[in-house]
């Protein structure tokens, strides 16, 4: 047997393991990585640790033909790979019976979301079990479908750019069969929901509704084209190369139904998106030194849409109320249009952060997985 060490490319493209460096140097490193990221060598070893250069292009290296490669196999077998770095936490919890840990970190663009999903998909793959227990692998792959739908955008760095951490978690039974699993979202970047950055969007899911929803779904829940609504216009930035909007809404339904969510709930869940939406077509205007709702009409539907009072909705949007200093007695304090704006965009975000929690408080099991 040859291992991939000792042939000619290995020795033109940089070492494997850059602890193997004659000199450790910034300068070698980045020149290792180099030349590796120039062969199509996106991984690279630092000991234990596994480097990854995000290529920005499909690479034929994370088929069938590869899990079968590296399940079971030594790490000097084979080539650095995501897929021996997730072999071995698998293998090690199973000889060891004791928990794996993985963390990915890197900045905006690195690849993480791409690498996380190779993991779990590696786990799906060589881990055992029958139907109901590869209804819990559908769960927590699907789970990636609906998180990126909420918690992911546009970003001048990168086309598919997290703007959470999270967390996620999968529990194992004896011999390796996956029983369950929890993804938890933390530190969402919820101002994108009312502003972005120029060149960049808004979250996916705005856009995969305004693309992808059909005429029933466009009638019942306001929806129209990116370009007319204030929270996604602000930028121009409609499409992103290399993704159709309209398909990926379908994947999202999928993942919702997949989820156990039935087509009610999907809607009402939807019906929380678009009255986030809605609520950027509210403006207020002066009368008598004090801001008023310039048209109730827009405010009528994001209050129909988020299941609250027209009336209630307007007087939280306007007013403030204070505790007097004499006794318990409170008194109304009514708001001119800048702090209306912000309480507007502020309540926004708020009901953004709400819906996108709940997208992700997601808990499988060997018999039911749902949303919670």
């Amino acid at each position: 047997m040859v291992y991939h060490w000792q042939s000619h490319q290995y020795r033109t493209s940089g070492v494997d393991d850059m602890v193997l460096l004659t000199k450790i140097t910034e300068d070698s490193i980045v020149e290792n990585l180099r030349k590796r990221y120039m062969e199509d060598q996106i991984f690279t070893y630092i000991g234990p640790v596994l480097v990854s250069v995000n290529p920005f292009k499909q690479l034929p290296y994370f088929t069938n033909k590869q899990v079968e490669q590296y399940q079971g196999a030594a790490s000097y077998e084979n080539p650095p790979h995501i897929y021996a770095l997730a072999d071995n936490m698998y293998r090690n919890m199973i000889i060891d019976s004791e928990s794996q840990c993985v963390i990915i970190s890197g900045e905006s663009g690195a690849g993480k979301t791409v690498a996380a999903k190779y993991i779990m998909s590696y786990i799906a793959q060589v881990s055992g079990g029958g139907p109901r227990v590869q209804h819990v692998k559908d769960v927590i792959l699907e789970s990636n479908t609906i998180l990126e739908a909420f918690g992911n955008a546009k970003t001048v760095r990168n086309n598919n750019s997290s703007r959470f951490g999270k967390y996620v978690e999968i529990q194992f039974g004896s011999g390796g069969i996956p029983e369950g699993g929890r993804i938890s979202n933390f530190l969402l970047e919820k101002s994108r929901v009312v502003s972005q950055n120029a060149h960049e969007r808004n979250f996916h899911i705005f856009y995969q509704l305004c693309y992808g929803a059909t005429p029933e779904m466009q009638k019942s829940l306001g929806i129209s084209t990116p370009d007319y609504f204030t929270y996604l216009n602000q930028t121009g930035v409609y499409k992103v190369d290399g993704t159709n909007d309209a398909h990926e809404f379908q994947e999202t339904l999928k993942a919702m139904t997949v989820m156990g969510l039935s087509e009610e709930e999907q809607t009402n869940f939807l019906q929380v998106v678009m009255g986030v939406l809605h609520m950027g077509m509210v403006t207020f205007v002066e009368k008598n030194n004090y801001a008023v709702v310039d048209d109730d009409q827009y405010l009528e539907f994001p209050a129909y849409l988020l299941g609250l009072e027209t009336d209630q909705l307007k007087t939280k949007m306007t007013s403030r109320v204070m505790d007097s200093k004499w006794g318990s007695r409170s008194v109304m304090r009514r708001l001119s249009t800048m702090p209306c704006k912000q309480i507007l965009e502020t309540s926004a975000s708020v009901f953004w952060t709400y819906t996108a929690s709940k997208s992700s408080r997601i808990t499988a099991s060997s018999s039911s997985a749902s949303i919670t």
